[in-house]
């Protein structure tokens, strides 16, 4: 008993020690209207002992005897210090000087405060489209910056995202911008070797959206110059998410919603299509003549006893996406950590269409030393894509579901497929179910750093990285199938191998030179080495269906290995230089070779400079209530582009000339050892505008981008054994201005609206070409003087009503009758001729923008996001087919409205007639459609749980949220979206339509849960 109490007494000691030893802080994080900050991080300095706030922006927790300091951040805010000393309670105001103007911007090769920029850059924050249904970082950036415009060429799931920032920089080099995760250049692009159509894949979509903290879009050459080879189109930064001095945090996040086409096309019945087109051979051979007897098998009938098939009912389905995300996040003074897995999975609109992706993700940071840290990030995918053929594909399934006559049955009463006798058009069925197409892709991206801070000021780091990827996809198309029936059965096979490795050594020089002067110097040496295989092989004629390997096939048709590789090697110096925080200077000069050009003009020197004053720190308004903010800038730098074959100045030598089964090579290319550079010279003018304690902020850029030295392939006489030659010739130039606003009308308690609203102006022009204009696509043109998006055509005047019209207006043709289109003699010979076409349009928008708001009352939030393009024209060659009325394609339901005799002047299209001798189908502004839409793109509805009851479930946060992507489109366009390029990432034939795989409208129900 005694030994019993005094166990009892040394434990309540004991205890009362342990209570002496700790004390419990609470307190308030606001912002500078005294509103709550949420999830605001409350650490003890030196520890991972903290907490965060609760919607109410109150923290409470306990903390040892010895805490001496709290250090309280939040995302937005620079961080803040509150000594504890005898206190218990503190109430701690982030100011909105802090939010907007000491946030810090990543610009490469460092960072800055948003205060202190010179150049152009627009900032997306990865919290801003955490859990939008979009595949990877590229759509995530659609409308939410302004200069940049994002093209969804296609629904395809996986499919290529065309991204330009202030405008199209080049002819055939590449204009996508370069894209450095963790400061690691990355692979991007289409690696398929089997083509499907115009749809692309898009290497991209191997990220996931939900890792990034942040994006940041370098736009003026003053800022993208400091990359100089890859930096003439722009640079898109993106950085990961990384842990943090604080207790360990566990996030999951998952959504699950449906996917329907938002649109589809009216499309003529079956009855409707018969009728026409025996209407269609009576106007070309004569009353009484039949279809069968010009060859058309099946169409005599009464129209009325055919059957109607809507092609879109039995193609289309109801898509499904789900995403499901967990990470951890945190770490301690020493060693900091971000964990991340996810998966997604979508089923496309269109049956037998699916992506999905698995991802893995590590950073860690750890200070092995006070002045040593060790880092890395490792990035981990699988993505699966099954993909079906379309997108200017006669075999595409959107394609002949509008291609293939609607009274034609889905399947025949024996069960096999429903197919038109008088036309090779599959059953849009078949497309979907019989060819077999799938995609796998693994890819790993990684790095490594190791920071040394030599002494007070000056830093050194290095990073390794690399990025692989290996793609393999195989197709066979089956012998049930029109396109395999012929060769019995058609097998592809495809492997590709790519290794990008990158080592960026970064030195960072931070003199003290006075409390007036900031100066910051940093040198950068760069070295990236790429290394490229691919194989192909493809064989036909198999035993049956049933074994898909190239094996079994009994001809091998090709059978194909390259390889290929290029290095670049550049070296950087910059110097950031501020007076007083009011007169900013930048200047750069980056000189870079790349391995792709001739000896002596591999390498190429891309200076830059920048300036910036910070007006509303000069005494005359300083104290200003209504100007708490006002920067002006300038920038002129010049940045490269070296996108362009990697051997293009070489004399080649190709493989596969072979003849009576002898090996034999043959000249391939003409060589250019003057081939260089192709330079882009951009002049910037900004403005930066904060009113009333920047509660509303303003940015205004004004630009001309000039492309000079243009790589293009000049064409050569035929006779000379060679058609082209690559040369650096040419010109483009991109000017525009850009607007972005973001204000805070209400703030209050209980009731906050934030709005953000962008707008570009944009305009582009082809200076100079390398030889004679020339065609690209179906109607676009490339010509001096006119933008580089253009389309020609011919000009539609009217429909002829009478013969007498026809004869006395200049000759169509021949065989022009009443009904056909009378189309305007430009030059006045009194002839149709080609001459008589001229530029009828142009893809390249008058502007082009977004609007977001996001509306927050007590735990609910509402945001929504409008996405506007307008002035753009869409080349529409899908209603070329199902208008044209001249042969046994498919009709669109618009064709009800065609020329008879009785309805004359008001019919709005030509009449039907087979063959079509006026040619009323040539490439004309008839097929020319207004592209302009407003989209309302994603709209979210979310409720965060009080803190009483997640505290209860012992919780951090609980939100839970529907959401609607594409809900509704305002749009005179009549194809199934003004947001189309068939030929998806395209320099010289972008807005054209052809029976293009349609977005669709989604909506989503999420979660979001912390612990």
């Amino acid at each position: 008993m005694r030994k019993l109490l005094c166990m009892l007494v040394l434990m309540v000691a004991f205890v009362g020690q342990l209570a002496a030893q700790t004390r419990t802080l609470t307190g308030r994080v606001t912002d500078a209207a005294g509103l709550p900050l949420a999830n605001a991080s409350v650490i003890v300095k030196g520890t991972n002992i903290g907490t965060t706030t609760n919607s109410d922006g109150a923290f409470s927790f306990s903390v040892p005897a010895n805490a001496k300091t709290l250090v309280i951040s939040a995302v937005g805010y620079g961080d803040k210090e509150a000594s504890i000393g005898s206190n218990t309670s503190f109430n701690v105001q982030m100011t909105t000087q802090d939010r907007n103007l000491a946030e810090v911007v990543v610009v490469g090769y460092g960072t800055q405060k948003k205060k202190e920029l010179t150049t152009s850059v627009a900032q997306v924050k990865g919290s801003d489209l955490q859990n939008l249904p979009v595949q990877g970082p590229d759509q995530a950036l659609r409308g939410r910056a302004a200069g940049v415009i994002v093209t969804q060429s296609s629904g395809t799931p996986g499919s290529s995202i065309n991204i330009n920032i202030r405008g199209t920089g080049s002819i055939n080099a590449s204009s996508q911008p370069l894209y450095v995760i963790d400061g690691i250049p990355i692979n991007i692009g289409n690696y398929s070797q089997i083509g499907v159509g115009g749809q692309t894949l898009n290497s991209l979509a191997d990220i996931n959206p939900n890792e990034i903290e942040s994006y940041e879009v370098l736009k003026d050459a003053a800022a993208t110059a400091i990359y100089g080879s890859r930096a003439a189109n722009g640079v898109v930064l993106i950085t990961t998410k990384r842990g943090g001095n604080r207790k360990t945090r566990v996030n999951f996040n998952t959504y699950y919603g449906t996917s329907q086409p938002w649109k589809r096309l009216d499309v003529a019945t079956g009855p409707e299509y018969v009728a026409l087109m025996q209407e269609s051979v009576v106007n070309r051979f004569g009353a009484g003549v039949k279809p069968s007897a010009v060859g058309l098998v099946g169409l005599d009938n009464d129209p009325s006893t055919y059957p109607s098939t809507n092609w879109q009912d039995e193609i289309f389905q109801t898509g499904t996406v789900q995403s499901y995300d967990l990470n951890l996040q945190g770490g301690n003074e020493n060693t900091k950590f971000f964990v991340s897995g996810s998966y997604f999975d979508q089923k496309g609109i269109v049956i037998n269409s699916d992506f999905k992706r698995y991802n893995f993700r590590i950073n860690l940071d750890n200070n092995l030393s006070k002045k040593v840290k060790i880092g890395t990030s490792i990035g981990l995918s699988r993505s699966v894509s099954n993909r079906i053929q379309n997108d200017n594909n006669i075999y595409g399934v959107v394609s002949t579901a509008i291609l293939l006559a609607s009274h034609i049955p889905a399947f025949n009463p024996n069960g096999t497929y429903g197919r038109d006798p008088n036309a090779s058009i599959e059953n849009p069925i078949a497309n979907a179910r019989e060819p077999f197409y799938d995609v796998r892709n693994n890819r790993i991206l990684a790095n490594a750093f190791m920071e040394w801070n030599i002494t007070s000021g000056l830093t050194f780091k290095t990073v390794f990285g690399a990025d692989y990827l290996n793609f393999r996809e195989w197709q066979y198309i089956p012998s049930t199938h029109i396109q395999g029936a012929g060769v019995r059965g058609d097998g592809r096979e495809g492997y590709t191998e790519d290794l990008n490795l990158t080592n960026e050594n970064i030195l960072t020089w931070r003199p003290n030179i006075g409390d007036n002067h900031d100066l910051t110097l940093t040198g950068v040496a760069s070295f990236q080495e790429s290394n490229f295989e691919s194989v192909f092989a493809q064989a036909q004629n198999f035993p049956g269906d049933g074994i898909r390997r190239l094996t079994a096939g009994s001809q091998r048709i090709s059978a194909t290995s390259n390889g290929s590789s290029y290095g670049i090697a550049g070296y950087l110096a910059r110097a950031i230089y501020g007076f007083k925080g009011r007169y900013l200077l930048t200047a750069s000069v980056r000189r870079d070779g790349v391995s792709r050009f001739g000896a002596d003009k591999r390498w190429g020197t891309f200076p830059a400079f920048s300036a910036a004053w910070r007006v509303s720190e000069e005494n005359f308004l300083k104290n200003s209530n209504l100007i708490s903010d006002l920067k002006l800038r300038g920038s002129w730098g010049l940045a490269g582009n070296s996108s362009i074959g990697d051997f293009a100045s070489l004399p080649l030598v190709g493989a596969g000339a072979n003849f009576a089964q002898a090996a034999g090579l043959a000249p391939s290319q003409l060589g250019n050892p003057n081939l260089g550079w192709e330079n882009s010279e951009q002049t910037n003018f900004g403005i930066d505008l904060g009113l009333w304690n920047n509660r509303v902020n303003l940015t205004a850029d004004y630009y001309i981008r000039k492309t000079n030295d243009l790589l293009l392939a000049r064409p050569l006489v035929g006779a000379s054994g060679f058609t082209t030659i690559n040369e650096n010739i040419g010109e483009l130039e991109n000017k525009g201005l850009e607007l972005a606003l973001n204000a805070t009308p209400i703030a209050n308690k209980d009731f906050r609206w934030n709005t953000t609203f962008n707008i570009t102006f944009p305009q582009n022009r082809v200076v100079r070409l390398a030889g004679t204009p020339f065609a690209s696509g179906f109607a676009s043109w490339v010509q001096e003087g006119e933008d580089l998006g253009a389309f020609r055509g011919f000009v539609v005047k009217g429909i002829f009503q009478t013969q007498q019209e026809i004869a006395s207006a200049p000759v169509q043709t021949a065989l022009t009758r009443p009904g056909d289109i009378q189309f305007e003699d430009l030059d006045g010979d009194g002839r149709i001729t080609t001459n008589d076409q001229r530029i009828i349009g142009s893809a390249v928008p008058d502007f082009f923008g977004g609007f977001i708001n996001d509306i927050s009352y007590k735990g609910f939030s509402l945001n929504f996001f409008l996405q506007f393009v307008s002035g753009n024209e869409i080349y529409n060659n899908t209603r070329a087919f199902g208008e044209g009325m001249n042969s046994v394609f498919g009709s669109l339901g618009s064709v009800r409205n065609r020329w008879t005799p009785d309805k004359g002047t008001s019919a709005t299209l030509p009449r039907a007639v087979i063959t079509d001798p006026n040619n009323n189908r040539r490439t004309s502004n008839r097929w020319l459609e207004d592209g302009s839409f407003m989209r309302l793109k994603n709209i979210v509805l979310s409720y965060s749980l009080p803190r009483s009851v997640i505290e209860r479930i012992k919780l951090n946060t609980a939100r839970i949220f529907v959401q609607a992507e594409n809900l509704y489109t305002w749009t005179n366009y009549s194809g199934f979206d003004p947001e189309v390029s068939t030929f998806s990432i395209t320099n010289t034939a972008p807005g054209t339509d052809f029976l293009t795989y349609p977005q669709a409208r989604t909506i989503t129900f999420g979660l979001n849960l912390s612990f």
